[in-house]
């Protein structure tokens, strides 16, 4: 068995005596001491803060010498994360994020408080420098090590028993007015960082190819909206491809798009441009009326909004209200309930935020 083979495996076994313990009714922890720490880590939905704990705790199971607090990445936390732990999350449905930790401590040696006050929320990052100086205290460092990992999964089993509660089972309608309502709700009530948006356009674009068996892929809606163009090593959020060739390159957000998003869009078109031998240089945004920049060259309709050129890259832009409206008009009835059940399938999955899938349940018991 390989190092690697054996580290994962020593992984696993540590997640599964944590979580066994968590749902051991006789299995009693003093939590007094940290407590309130502990809880901040589950009142945010930056679920990277809680993830980065449970990081550390592992590096401390497998290595009790392993002091977050000053070289953090000596545990090889991406590799740990991303491998076992993920494994592990998906294994027992708990919600988790791609790179949550590496995103939450990126660009630190260490978690003090130093590093949290740099993070936002700034709170819940303190809360976890709290716990790991709690956990980094001289005295029975493996009892600490392992309450602090009970606590941690009780609580991820908690947060994943109430997300279950909140699944939705559904008749996919094709009604396009009731389903432009639906969405029109989430995008202006829960967001979710820009997630809602994208997933919407992304899973609409599917199903609108799917519905005329055109034989476009549409990539783009498997990735979250933070994870950006350059690490997902594509030209935009989402893009019509066909044979691996990008046809159509799309922005979706509810941000303003202003010049520093349209640099960064470019340089990444740019850098696509470069490595694939490509000449993309026309990008559609999908946004709200007042998240178009400043200086664009406005069109005077209402669904197509106007563009702004920048260098050899064209941006158009389109409400995506006008634009949600008008593909839904246009694509089939067995395309609309396509799309409304990947609409629903996405709200349901375990890892969805909280807000999302109260609204949509909401929106299902009117």
């Amino acid at each position: 068995m390989s190092t690697t083979a054996e580290r994962n495996r020593k992984i696993h076994n540590i997640l599964d005596s944590l979580y066994l313990q968590a749902t051991e009714e006789n299995c009693h922890i003093d939590e007094t001491l940290y407590k309130t720490s502990m809880d901040k880590l589950f009142d945010t939905t930056a679920w990277g803060f809680r993830e980065i704990v449970l990081v550390v705790v592992v590096g401390m199971k497998l290595n009790p010498k392993y002091k977050a607090s000053k070289e953090l990445y000596n545990c090889n936390p991406r590799a740990i994360y991303e491998g076992p732990i993920k494994e592990f999350f998906i294994e027992k449905q708990i919600p988790h994020r791609k790179s949550g930790p590496l995103n939450v401590a990126k660009a630190t040696v260490g978690l003090d408080m130093a590093w949290a006050t740099q993070r936002r929320p700034s709170d819940v990052a303190k809360a976890v420098v709290n716990i790991i100086d709690y956990l980094e205290k001289d005295e029975n460092i493996d009892n600490r090590v392992n309450d602090i990992g009970v606590s941690l999964f009780r609580r991820l089993i908690a947060s994943a028993k109430s997300l279950t509660a909140l699944t939705v089972n559904i008749d996919p309608q094709n009604d396009p007015d009731y389903i432009y309502n639906l969405c029109y709700e989430l995008i202006t009530k829960t967001p979710d960082s820009g997630n809602t948006p994208q997933k919407i356009v992304a899973f609409l674009l599917e199903s609108y190819h799917n519905s005329f068996h055109t034989n476009i892929i549409v990539t783009g809606g498997e990735d979250r909206a933070s994870v950006t163009s350059t690490t997902s090593k594509k030209p935009g959020d989402i893009n019509e491809e066909y044979n691996g060739y990008i046809y159509k390159v799309y922005e979706v957000t509810v941000k303003h798009f202003d010049i520093a998003r349209i640099r960064d869009s470019f340089d990444c078109i740019s850098i696509y441009n470069e490595i694939n031998d490509t000449k993309i240089s026309e990008i559609i945004v999908i946004c709200r009326k007042n998240d178009c920049p400043h200086g664009m060259i406005q069109s005077g309709l209402n669904c197509y909004l106007g563009k702004y050129i920048y260098q050899n890259v064209t941006y158009y832009f389109c409400d995506i209200f006008e634009w949600l409206s008008i593909l839904l008009q246009h694509i089939t009835e067995g395309g609309r309930q396509e799309f409304y059940s990947l609409l629903n399938n996405y709200i349901n999955d375990f890892n969805t935020s909280l807000s999302v899938k109260e609204l949509w349940q909401q929106l299902h018991n009117q």
